[in-house]
């Protein structure tokens, strides 16, 4: 695959995850993906996550928002088989919090499907906002 392909890959991946269309946005995950996130063990969808438990973390974010979250691409660096996506998250807990984070995700690509993921965000922030349920200024 190219640069150009990868890139629009991301870019389809992200718009679907906003749109809600998560079984299209799956779809461009490989079944053996390590999908790695920052937190340690003050957020529990950090680590390395496979396939299944990534879905699993998407698909409960019904749990916390209102409704699911934006992850809005701002800019994107390719390299070979690899794309690094800067991208800014939206969402409001049910509680009526605004969450607004900020995101940086190294993607792996093989084959047109997403291989291995790295993704950093801020994540006091995000464990202020989800896990103690207090209101945090927003790092966007």
């Amino acid at each position: 695959m190219t640069i150009e392909i990868n890139k629009r890959i991301v870019r389809e991946f992200f718009a679907n995850i906003s749109n809600h269309n998560f079984d299209i946005a799956f779809d461009f995950i490989d079944d053996d993906v390590a999908w790695w996130s920052a937190g340690g063990e003050n957020l529990v969808f950090s680590g390395t996550l496979s396939k299944s438990v990534f879905v699993s973390s998407m698909n409960a974010m019904g749990d916390i928002f209102s409704e699911r979250p934006t992850l809005t691409p701002r800019s994107m660096v390719a390299e070979g088989d690899r794309v690094a996506v800067e991208l800014i998250g939206h969402a409001v807990t049910k509680d009526g919090r605004n969450y607004d984070n900020l995101y940086h995700i190294q993607l792996t690509f093989k084959n047109g499907k997403i291989v291995a993921a790295r993704e950093y965000h801020d994540t006091l922030y995000a464990k202020i906002v989800l896990i103690d349920g207090k209101t945090s200024n927003s790092p966007v």
